[in-house]
């Protein structure tokens, strides 16, 4: 899968998820979206989770986080490309 990034760390509420909402909706087959952003967005978990979005987040620092979004039905195959899936 191909990664698309995006920073939205200095960006005001709401414009995060907007930026965000917009880059997925433009996301191609087999590309994942991250995020580096400087909180944890929990408000955006429910968006995605009710839009078919699988995700994961992983905190680098007390103010930066990498959000990573794919497609639910490429779950297996963004597994594969983060190194997550065991063989």
């Amino acid at each position: 899968m191909e990664e698309i990034c995006i920073d939205v760390s200095e960006l005001a509420p709401p414009e995060p998820m907007t930026q965000i909402l917009m880059a997925l909706s433009r996301l191609a087959e087999q590309e994942y979206l991250k995020v580096i952003h400087r909180r944890e967005p929990f408000p955006l978990y429910e968006k995605l989770s009710a839009n078919g979005w699988g995700f994961s987040c992983r905190q680098i620092s007390p103010d930066c986080f990498h959000l990573y979004i794919y497609k639910e039905a490429d779950k297996a195959s963004f597994e594969h490309s983060m190194g997550l899936n065991s063989q």
